[in-house]
């Protein structure tokens, strides 16, 4: 039986995105909360439009060398499910730029539509483009608004993520999505990327 072949270019069969359970991130979500919250600092954007997302984030990448405990386990929990998950897509990745983000909406927080793989920019700053994205609330249910919204393959009708506690999501990084304005409460969640060579 031969290997199915990686792919290089955007084109993905169903499903679009997946979303997992995960004991580890339900049981340890308050343990990351604390870890991180103190250390997030004002979210910028890669073209620096101020109005098109408003939160706070600590950003850590697999290779740093001074990376705590916590967050070489969090690098080792996400590499798990990429590698689990691009089974499915086949996409040509680069396990070693595994990068994470802790990301905190205040009340009135929000991301715009956008999507992960900007190109133009990811491109020519890293020579790789982003291919799959994670996304994993931490305290569900303790929040409202802040819905992680998707827009699959140009349909008109939006879909809106249901979270379970420890659930995480996976999807395309090119897929356009939106975190709505958080309207109670602080929404915590982790984020994750892996990259590769430019799409072709």
């Amino acid at each position: 039986m031969t290997k199915a072949k990686k792919t290089n270019y955007p084109i993905t069969k169903p499903p679009t995105y997946v979303r997992i359970p995960s004991r580890w991130f339900r049981e340890n979500a308050g343990i990351i909360i604390e870890e991180f919250d103190n250390k997030s600092t004002t979210a910028l954007t890669y073209n620096n439009d101020s109005k098109a997302r408003s939160s706070e984030v600590f950003l850590w990448d697999i290779w740093k060398l001074d990376l705590s405990d916590l967050q070489k386990t969090i690098i080792y929990k996400f590499k798990e499910i990429f590698i689990e998950e691009n089974k499915k897509y086949r996409f040509d990745l680069d396990y070693s730029t595994i990068n994470v983000q802790y990301t905190r909406y205040p009340a009135g927080g929000y991301y715009q539509w956008h999507s992960d793989d900007d190109f133009g920019v990811v491109h020519k700053r890293h020579q790789n483009v982003r291919k799959i994205s994670i996304t994993s609330p931490l305290n569900t249910g303790k929040f409202e608004g802040g819905d992680l919204q998707l827009q699959l393959n140009y349909q008109k009708e939006l879909r809106t993520m249901q979270f379970e506690p420890g659930d995480a999501v996976v999807f395309p990084s090119f897929i356009q999505h939106q975190v709505t304005p958080v309207t109670k409460g602080i929404r915590y969640s982790l984020i994750a990327w892996v990259s590769g060579p430019a799409w072709r």
